[in-house]
């Protein structure tokens, strides 16, 4: 590319805009292999959407926050059931956390049980419009 007292030619813009065009393509292209890649959670971040698949994950990581501080993960050979409303008591949870975008409002329980040295917590919910497969009401006093 030679620049003169002229300016750029009509070839040398083109070209430059090709190349522009192009990095742009690859950029959207590149970006929606990673948002492919990084999941739901990645999703939910960008579109700001809060699905049932959400609401299971909240209260997934706040019965392991509250296994974490009250039973020192401690759980023995059983399992334990901790309910939302337990994780809302405690603080772990807020009331928003168990709503979706399309405010349908969610209650459940998750199941921690012990496998070698981790624990696994399995939740249930049930809202309005879903229920997670293997939800069983009598786990929440109903």
């Amino acid at each position: 590319m030679i620049l003169n007292n002229r300016g750029w030619s009509l070839k040398e813009m083109i070209f430059l805009l090709f190349i522009l065009l192009l990095a742009l393509v690859a950029v959207v292209c590149f970006s929606k292999q990673l948002m492919d890649a990084f999941g739901p959670t990645f999703k939910e971040a960008v579109t700001g959407k809060v699905t049932y698949a959400t609401i299971e994950r909240n209260m997934s990581d706040a019965s392991l926050k509250y296994m974490d501080k009250y039973y020192k993960n401690d759980v023995g050979a059983g399992t334990i059931t901790i309910l939302s409303s337990n994780l809302l008591e405690y603080h772990l949870l807020n009331e928003s956390d168990c709503v979706t975008s399309e405010n349908d409002t969610c209650t459940g329980y998750v199941l921690i049980r012990k496998n070698k040295d981790s624990l696994v917590a399995s939740p249930y919910v049930t809202c309005n419009d879903y229920e997670t497969q293997g939800y069983q009401s009598w786990r929440m006093g109903e």
